[in-house]
Formats: structure tokens, sequence, C-alpha cells
């Protein structure tokens, strides 16, 4: 047995309550496989269980069964990740497991050891200063800060379980008490949430939760609720433990927790249109305005250039013409609007400047811009002090691409940066006067749910990771979350953004939360309904127009999609009623007369629909619209002389084969025969029908047509005559 067919099956038998067989399946497992320490922990869960049912064996009362069961079942999970990372260890080539091989060589270097070295290694720091500015001792110290915070930082993420002893220096590192940096912050929270997302580990939850409870800073907030999100999704499917959910039941009672939730939970779900967006920006939006630039750089030889910088800013009449006929104006307003929508505008245009040596560091994607990292201190004592300062207090784009940013421009020539620092400089105080700073407090749980998405999207190996990302994020009916998630105004802020991004199934899901707890509207009836639409389900979307209209009767647009879900849902009778009312509400509107009409054809009314189209004809409607339904609804209500006057208006606009067929169905009916054959050939031909299909074709209008005078009798000799003349 494979390690991953030993942990499906040994899951499996877990989670369907087979507790016996997954304890008989790691018993069975080699001893290389399951070594002395969890082959205990193995007999001491099965001792656990015979007890248990002994106990219910023997109808013993016991209300705290349900709850130690569930532990039970998460301690047996926790054995079978144990042994499935025992196996994999020994010659798995992923980062994360030879990370572990290598620090398998120091099994003294505990992660509590490494925090107290972290802690004399800052106190050498903060004791060498020197008002020189050059301090050897110092400098050593921070190089060695550095590289036990990388050590810190894969102890951290490769560690499981984490004991008592672990998760105990991990809070106090993220205590409010801690002498840590906010970088290194930051990368323990990380560290902790990809250590979750490859094994389920109840102490990392914990401190995760933690950290809500006690952090001051809004960054850190946001990126332990970011983890915390993602491994709600992650384990969706599992069912917490006690203490999980006491934990988590704990930190919800913080008066910030919905606060924060709410805004993260946004983010991810926003994170799931970013594919689209760059596609966008991309292929849609990008091309027209580099198209426009190339033009009138190099319209009519050069004569309409760029002005003189001297100058000053005189935007030329003719090039704002060129982006209005040229639709830029409307495609850099669609870019504004995305902006305006926190949509991830910049992935695209950084993705591919990922390459540097520092984006080889797994800590170094969770890593602040700011002017405590080495790679920006530096630049800040350069020519580009300015830039870089400004780069620190721009809320946008996150921290990944700033680095992108710096490191690009670090690349580039002398004479441009100072060129670039320059034209910077003199923006920096309208940028300041325009609220940066507020806007930055604003973005911090966007920016930090795009650096995690860029580390799933663009890492170097990347498909080692458990990728939230690739799935459709969304935590509706997860009950750990739905102390923050399902309140009224979260509840339509979710849906709304689910609406705005296409994601109809979990719209619909979210509307139908929001139905159950605030107050009915048509409003909230039409974008479920509309929800149900999109994915097809048009009964349903029906039933959710028939409420809007119930509570609004006056929506034109709730009675058109109603109507229209209606007809395809085969209930055109009551489509006809619908769109009879929306009619009189828009006399004048051709589409929706239009619509009437179809109705009444697909109802079986045809006099009803012909005179309804003979009144949309006389709205100006096209010809070509109306001549195939009108010659239809004529020939099916008895009006052969008007069916026979339109059908030979279709007959020059390009036919098809139905045009064909119904007009042989016509020509029979008036017993012209020879017409009739010679108009079905040529259906067969324009639909590419051999002699059983279109025989087929005309018993499935037989139903239709024998009461007008076609006689099922003659249609065997109507098909001989197609075969032998």
């Amino acid at each position: 047995m494979t390690s991953n067919e030993f942990k499906t099956k040994a899951a499996k038998a877990i989670d369907n309550g087979h507790l016996g067989e997954a304890i008989e399946l790691l018993r069975s497992q080699p001893q290389s496989d399951l070594p002395y320490d969890l082959r205990s922990a193995v007999e001491r869960a099965a001792e656990h269980y015979r007890y248990m049912l002994r106990y219910f064996a023997d109808g013993v009362s016991d209300p705290g069964r349900r709850d130690s069961y569930d532990d039970l079942r998460a301690d047996l999970r926790t054995i079978v990740d144990r042994a499935y990372r025992c196996m994999m260890v020994r010659d798995t080539p992923t980062l994360y497991y030879n990370t572990l091989r290598t620090l398998g060589l120091h099994p003294e270097r505990s992660i509590a050891a490494i925090a107290a070295e972290m802690d004399v290694a800052r106190g050498r720091v903060a004791a060498s200063f020197d008002v020189s500015g050059v301090d050897a001792q110092a400098d050593e110290a921070r190089r060695q800060l550095r590289g036990l915070g990388k050590e810190l930082f894969d102890r951290v993420w490769t560690t499981f379980p984490l004991d008592k002893a672990s998760a105990e220096a991990i809070d106090r590192m993220l205590g409010p008490d801690s002498g840590a940096d906010h970088a290194t912050r930051m990368q323990l929270i990380a560290a902790v949430g990809l250590g979750l997302l490859e094994f389920y580990d109840s102490a990392r939850i914990a401190t995760l939760a933690e950290v809500l409870d006690c952090t001051e800073s809004d960054d850190e907030a946001s990126a332990a609720t970011t983890w915390l999100l993602i491994a709600m999704f992650r384990y969706r499917k599992r069912r917490h433990p006690r203490g999980v959910r006491a934990r988590l039941a704990a930190a919800s009672e913080h008066p910030l927790w919905p606060r924060r939730v709410r805004e993260v939970y946004l983010e991810l779900l926003r994170a799931r249109d970013t594919e689209r967006v760059v596609n966008r920006v991309r292929d849609e939006i990008m091309p027209d305005i580099i198209r426009l630039g190339k033009d009138i750089m190099d319209n009519d030889n050069g004569k309409i250039g760029l002005p003189d910088i001297t100058d000053g800013v005189d935007i030329n009449p003719e090039w704002e013409e060129r982006m209005r006929e040229s639709g830029v104006f409307d495609r850099m307003k669609e870019f504004s609007e995305l902006s305006a929508e926190g949509a991830d505008i910049f992935m695209g245009a950084f993705s591919h400047l990922k390459n540097y040596p520092f984006f080889s560091d797994v800590a170094a994607w969770f890593t602040p811009f700011d002017d405590a990292q080495p790679a920006v201190s530096e630049a800040l004592s350069g020519d580009m002090a300015s830039f870089v300062e400004l780069l620190c207090r721009m809320p946008m784009p996150c921290d990944n691409d700033k680095y992108s940013i710096l490191f690009t421009v670090m690349a580039t020539p002398a004479g441009q940066r100072e060129m670039m620092a320059r034209q910077l400089d003199q923006q920096r105080a309208a940028m300041e006067s325009a609220g940066m700073n507020s806007a930055y407090q604003r973005a911090g749980a966007r920016n930090y749910v795009q650096n995690i998405y860029r580390f799933f999207k663009l890492f170097g190996r990347r498909n080692e990771f458990f990728d939230p990302f690739a799935r459709k994020f969304f935590l509706g009916g997860i009950d750990v979350a739905d102390s923050a998630l399902r309140d009224a105004d979260t509840l339509r802020a979710t849906a709304e953004l689910l609406l705005r991004i296409e994601a109809w199934d979990d719209a619909r899901a979210a509307y139908e939360m929001l139905e159950s707890v605030a107050e009915p509207s048509a409003e909230i009836y039409q974008k479920k309904g509309y929800c149900h639409e999109q994915l097809g389900h048009y009964g349903e979307a029906a039933e959710c127009y028939s409420y809007a209209d119930l509570m609004d009767g006056t929506s034109a647009w709730t009675l058109r999609r109603l109507g229209a879900c209606l007809r395809r849902s085969g209930q055109p009778e009551r489509a006809s009623e619908v769109l009879e009312r929306l009619c009189r509400m828009q006399p004048d509107v051709e589409s929706s007369a239009l619509n009437l009409a179809y109705a009444r054809i697909e109802a079986g009314h045809y006099a009803d629909a012909l005179r309804q189209l003979v009144a949309v004809e006389v709205m100006g409607a096209a010809p070509r619209k109306l001549n195939r339904p009108m010659a239809w609804s004529a020939f099916m209500s008895g009006d052969f002389e008007t069916a026979r006057r339109k059908y030979r208006e279709v007959l020059d606009d390009a036919p098809d084969g139905s045009d064909y067929l119904n007009m042989g169905h016509l020509a029979w009916v008036e017993g012209r025969i020879a017409d009739a054959v010679t108009l079905y050939r040529r259906a067969m031909d324009a639909s590419g029908l051999d002699l059983a299909g279109l025989e087929k074709a005309i018993r499935a209008d037989m139903a239709s047509i024998a009461p007008l005078g076609a006689d099922p009798t003659e249609l065997p000799l109507l098909l001989d005559a197609l075969r032998l003349l």
C-alpha cells in the first residue's frame, strides 16, 4: 500500500465513523512507517475507544460522549497524518520534505531554542548602537538575527504537530511583550499558516486565534485572520474537535472579530476573480491604450508629438478626440472602476518580475516592504531614497510587487534612476495630500491576500503547496465561521461581490443565507433568481422572480426575466400572462411585444400570436425578425394565404432546413404534393438529413399538422416519392 493509499483509506474510515477499522489499519503498518511513539499513541487511542464502546454497550448515560468521540476522531486523524509524514519524509523531493530532512539533522535546534537565540541576538543589536553609524558587531548580530529568522520560519513551517513548548515559544514571540520586530512576526504567522495547510493542527489554530486576541497591529491581525479562514476552507469537510471550536468561539468574542473576518473574507472571495481581471486588462484594456499611444506618436510622421517639458501641461485636443473615438476613454474608465472595486489590477503587470533571487525563499514572500528590510534600507541610503520612501508609503501595490519594482528599478542605469527619483519626489506632496496614509490603513487585508495569492500562483515550486485559490473559495455553511459571516450586512456584501464576479452558485447560496436572516425584499429575490437563471435553473429562477413580483409589481425588469424563465421552463401560459402585463407597462417596447408573441406561439395560441406579431410589425420591427414566426402562426391558425406570402419572403432570406420543412408541411396540407416533395428534399439537403431523419422530423410535427389537413396515411407515399422519383 502506498503512502497516499494508506492516508486516503484511513482518513475515509475515520470520516465515516469506522474508528475500529482505522485503528486496525494503523496497527498493520510496518515498524518503519509507524515508529514506537506512534504505536503507543495508537494503543492509547484504541484503549480509549474500548472504554467508550463498553460504556455505550452497557447503556451508561454519558452527556459528553459526542465530544469525546470527536476528540478521538481528531486524535486518530493526527496519528494518521504523522504516520503518512513518516512515510513521505524518506524520499519525497518536495521543498517541505527537503527542508524537514535538513532540519532533522539537528533535532536539538527546537523552536524554543531558536527563539531564545533570537532574543539574545536582538539584545546584541540594541546594545551595539554607534553614533558613527558603523558597527561591525551590530552588523554581524543583524546577519545572525536574519539567519535565525530563516531557520525559525522553516522550523515552524515543518514541525508537526506543534508540541506545548513550541506553541508557547511561538505565542511569546507573537505576544504583546515580544521583542520580535514586525517583519519577524509576519513571517512567523505565515509559517504557522503554511504548516497548517500541510497538516491539520489544533495548536496552530489556537496560535492564530491568540494573535487576534493580543495584537495591536492591523496587518498582523489581517494575516492571522487570512490563514484562519483559508484553514477553515481547507478543512471545511472536517468536524473540528471541541477544543478548536471553543477557541474560535472565544476569539469571536473580540470586538474587532466581525470586522476583521469580514474584510479578509471579502478579499479572499475577490481573489477568485483575479485571473479574469488579469486576462481582461492584458487582452482588452492595455492593447487599446498601447495602440493609441503608438498612433499618436507615429501620426503624420510625427507632426503630433509630445509637448515640450518646459511648456507645462497642455493636452493636445487632437489626442483627446482620438481617445474618445478609439474607446480608450472607456477602457481607462473600466480600469479605474476595476481598481475602485478592489480588483487585483497589478497581478498581470508584475507577475513576470518574480525571478529575482529574493523570491526563491519562501519566507521572503511574506516579508513586509518597510525600511527595516535590508534591501529597502540599502536603497534608502542611495540615489533612490525619495522613490523608496514613497514606495513604502503607497497603499498599493502589495508588498511582493513593491519588491519587484525596487529590484527592477535598482537594475536600471543610474541616470534613469535619478530622473525617476526627481519625478516621484515632485508627486509626493500631492499623493500625501490625497490621503495616502488613510488609504494604506484600509488596504491592509487586501494587500495581504494579494501577497499570498502571488505566492501560491508565482512561487517557483508552487505546485508543491495546497493552493486555496485554485478552488472556489467560499465559507457558506461552515459553522465555526458563522458568527462573523452570517449577519445581514456581511452576507449582503458577500452575495453582491459573488454576483459581481459571476460566481453564480455561491452567490445563490449567499442570497439564500441572506434571505434567512434579513427582511425579505424584492431585490434579494431578483438577484437570487438571476443566479438561478445563469445556472440554467429556470424553474427555480421563475419562482424567485415570482416572489419579487409579489413584493414589487412595478418592476419591468422582473417581469421580463420572469417571462423568459417561464418560457424556458416550459410554462408558456404563465409566461403569456406575465408578458401581457409587461406590454401594458411598456406599450412601445418592441422586444416585450415580440416576446409575448413567442410565448403565445409556444402556448399554442396561434391566432393571438399572429395578431401580436402584426402589432409588432406596425411598431416598425425588421421584417426578417417576423417572417418566420408570422408564417408559422398563420399556418397553424389556418391562414394559409398569409403563411404562403410570408414563406415566400423567407425564401429570399437564406432559408434553412427547418424553413423548407415547414414550407413542405404547408404544401402538403394544401394538397400541393409535388411542391411538398420538392421542399422536403430541400430540407434534407439543407439539414444534412437522410430519409430516416426526415421521416423522424415529419412525425415529430404530425400532431400539429394533422388537424390542418395532413393525412398521416399519405406519409409512406411521400417518403417513397422522395426515394424513387
